[in-house]
């Protein structure tokens, strides 16, 4: 009995609680390195992947719209190539008038002189 109760101050005193330290350190890096990295590895991994998974999605609307960007673009040419040419139309139909206008004023004016003059010929028939 006398080792037990020469050993006995030692297993309760500090170097059993060193020994307690060194076992709980031993068992939460034993935790950390078996369970809890290749758990946050894997959250890690399902995290990167729907990162990327965003990321083409992204890329695709992103395409997508810039296809219609450059079909606006090609409907916008295309109208303003169709009202160019309706508004030389009218341009040219109005030049048109404008001149048929001065052509029936002209015959109109010289239908009235012709009708004035024979009105003053009657008149002085009369």
């Amino acid at each position: 009995m006398s080792t037990i109760e020469g050993l006995a101050p030692y297993l309760a005193g500090p170097g059993a609680a060193v020994l307690v330290l060194v076992g709980v350190v031993l068992a939460v890096y034993r935790l950390v390195v078996q369970y809890l990295m290749p758990a946050a590895k894997a959250v890690v991994d399902r995290h990167m992947t729907e990162l990327e998974k965003a990321n083409e999605r992204h890329e695709e609307a992103v395409a997508k719209h810039m296809s219609h960007i450059g079909e606006m673009g090609e409907r916008y040419d295309r109208l303003a190539n169709m009202h160019a040419e309706q508004h030389a139309n009218i341009l040219q139909a109005v030049a048109s008038m404008h001149t048929d206008i001065g052509d029936r004023s002209e015959r109109i004016e010289r239908k009235l002189g012709g009708l004035y003059g024979r009105f003053e010929a009657m008149k002085d028939a009369s």
